[in-house]
C-alpha cells in the first residue's frame, strides 16, 4: 500500500520561484529569469518523481522470534533491497519509532508485542524525500514472516490453585504419564519396604545390603508416585478486555503449576475446534493460549482436578 505523500517547504519555494521566474521573465523579456524559472520547475518535478520511483523499487525481508509475550520488547531483523540514498522506516502494529538508514541495509529494529495471538505478517512503513527534499513519499509494505510468531499472554502471577494439590496414585494413568514423562516426585521417592525379588524386577531395585544379610535377593518398594497437576479449561468468549484478562490468568495458573513441578493439561478452542492435550512446558502453554479463541473448549481427562478460567 502506498500513500500519496506530502509536499515540503522546499517544494513551495521551488514552485514559487519557478512561477515567478517564468512570469517575470516573460513580462520583461529577460531570458535568464525565464531559464531560472524553468530550472526551478524542473527541480520541483524531479523532486516529486524521484522518491516515488526509488521507493517503489525497495523490497523488505523480516525475521522475528518465534515466541514472545504480550508487552515484551524484542528485536525484529529487517533487510532492505533496492537503492535509496536516505530512507526512514518503522514497524506498525503497533506503530513504533522511526529509524533512518540508506538502502540496501540490514539491521535490528525493536518492537513491543501489543496483543495476544499468532502473527504471520508484519507491516513496515517506509518514507523518503531523497534526494531533493521536495516530496515525502510514504509506502507500507506487508511482509510475510518465515515462521509464525506466537504472542502468549503475560502471566498475571496467579498461585498454584488448591485444586492442583499433590495427590498420590499407585498407578498414574496414561494421561499423567503422557503429560509428565519424568514423574513428579517428592517424598514419594522414599523406600516404603523391601520384598522378595520376582522375575521381571529391575536389577536397579535390588537392595544389596539386605540381600546379603538375608542370603536371598530382595528389592526396594517405593511409596506411590506423587503427582501435582491440573486440567486447565480456558473459555475465551466475551468482551475483548475480559478475554485477555482471562488468558493472562490462565497463563499465570499454568506457569505457577509448571514451576512447582506439576503437570498441566490444557483445554482450549483453536480454529473453532475443541482441543484437549497436555503441555510440556511454559513455552508450549504460551503457544496454546496464543492460538486459543472463542468457542467451547475441549473436555478434560477423567480424574483430573479441574480449574476453569473464562471471560
Amino acid at each position: 500500500m502506498s500513500g500519496p505523500g506530502e509536499l515540503t517547504l522546499t517544494s513551495i519555494v521551488l514552485f514559487t520561484l519557478g512561477a515567478y521566474g517564468i512570469a517575470s521573465g516573460a513580462a520583461s523579456g529577460e531570458q535568464g529569469v525565464v531559464a531560472i524559472g524553468v530550472f526551478a520547475f524542473a527541480l520541483f518535478v524531479v523532486g516529486i518523481v524521484w522518491p516515488i520511483v526509488m521507493l517503489s523499487g525497495v523490497t523488505v525481508e523480516v525475521w522475528a522470534p518465534a515466541d514472545v509475550m504480550v508487552g515484551e520488547r524484542h528485536d525484529v531483523h529487517l533487510r532492505l533491497h533496492g537503492r535509496v540514498a536516505r530512507v526512514e522506516l518503522r514497524l506498525l502494529d503497533p506503530p513504533g519509532q522511526w529509524w533512518m538508514t540508506a538502502s540496501p541495509a540490514n539491521g535490528l529494529v525493536p518492537r513491543v508485542a501489543a496483543r495476544r495471538g499468532v502473527v504471520s505478517r508484519l507491516r513496515v512503513e517506509l518514507r523518503t524525500s531523497a534526494p531533493l527534499g521536495v516530496f515525502v513519499r510514504t509506502r507500507v509494505v506487508t511482509v510475510a514472516l518465515p515462521h509464525e510468531q506466537s504472542v502468549a499472554p503475560h502471566p498475571d502471577g496467579s498461585p498454584v490453585p488448591a485444586e492442583a494439590a499433590p495427590r498420590y496414585q499407585e498407578r498414574p494413568n496414561d494421561a499423567v504419564r503422557l503429560a509428565a514423562p519424568t514423574a513428579v516426585r517428592g517424598v514419594a521417592d522414599s523406600v516404603r519396604a523391601v520384598r522378595p525379588y520376582v522375575p521381571g524386577d529391575s536389577a536397579r531395585l535390588v537392595h544389596w545390603p539386605t540381600s546379603a544379610r538375608r542370603g536371598t535377593l530382595v528389592v526396594r518398594e517405593y511409596e506411590p508416585t506423587m503427582v501435582v497437576g491440573v486440567a486447565l479449561v480456558v473459555e475465551l468468549s466475551g468482551a475483548a478486555d475480559a478475554v485477555e484478562h482471562a488468558a493472562s490468568r490462565a497463563a499465570g495458573i499454568g506457569v505457577a503449576t509448571l514451576n512447582a513441578g506439576g503437570v498441566v493439561w490444557c483445554c482450549t478452542c483453536e480454529g473453532g475446534r475443541p482441543l484437549s492435550a497436555p503441555v510440556t512446558d511454559a513455552r508450549d502453554l504460551g503457544r496454546r493460549l496464543a492460538r486459543a479463541g472463542a468457542g467451547a473448549p475441549g473436555t478434560p481427562p477423567a480424574g483430573w482436578p479441574v480449574v476453569t478460567v473464562s471471560a
